[in-house]
């Protein structure tokens, strides 16, 4: 009888095996490097585009135009019993709200400085804008960095880093 051998004697059983071992273990060291380079990179980032709408507002905007509107709505909000009332995100002139791709997170009236606070944000890091008379002034307060645009008229990031 003439049959083939089922095994080939001479051909090597060793074949080498697929790298799932490294495969996995880039993708198990991988994943986390990558999310935590994010989650450092992140601020850095928003800080820069927090900073890029205050610069855009400064050429695109009157400031008159925005003291104008936040003197009439500080008058229109009483707030009870001196405390600050909260402005509707709708009051807000769209040119405030256009100048980041998400709307502001907060704003409100003070009745007792007559200024009208628009803030954006969550969590981590705001920033936003003070307005008031040409005598109102701020004063830096907790870890916030603050430029004045012009005379009552303020801009405010939380953190240390200078605005730009």
């Amino acid at each position: 009888m003439n049959e083939v051998p089922l095994v080939n004697s001479g051909a090597s059983k060793n074949k080498k095996p697929f790298p799932w071992t490294w495969i996995v273990l880039a993708f198990v060291l991988g994943v986390p490097v990558f999310f935590v380079g994010y989650i450092i990179s992140l601020p850095v980032r928003t800080v820069r585009e927090a900073d890029a709408g205050f610069r855009k507002a400064k050429t695109t905007i009157d400031p008159e135009q925005l003291r104008s509107w936040a003197l009439a709505t500080a008058k229109s909000h009483k707030g009870t019993n001196g405390y600050s009332h909260e402005v509707i995100i709708s009051e807000i002139p769209d040119y405030m709200k256009k100048l980041y791709s998400v709307e502001p997170e907060h704003a409100w009236a003070d009745p007792n400085t007559g200024t009208v606070g628009i803030i954006w944000g969550g969590g981590f890091f705001h920033w936003g804008f003070y307005i008031g008379g040409t005598n109102y002034s701020m004063e830096p307060f907790g870890d916030h960095e603050i430029a004045e645009w012009t005379s009552g008229i303020y801009y405010m990031h939380e953190g240390s880093r200078k605005i730009r």
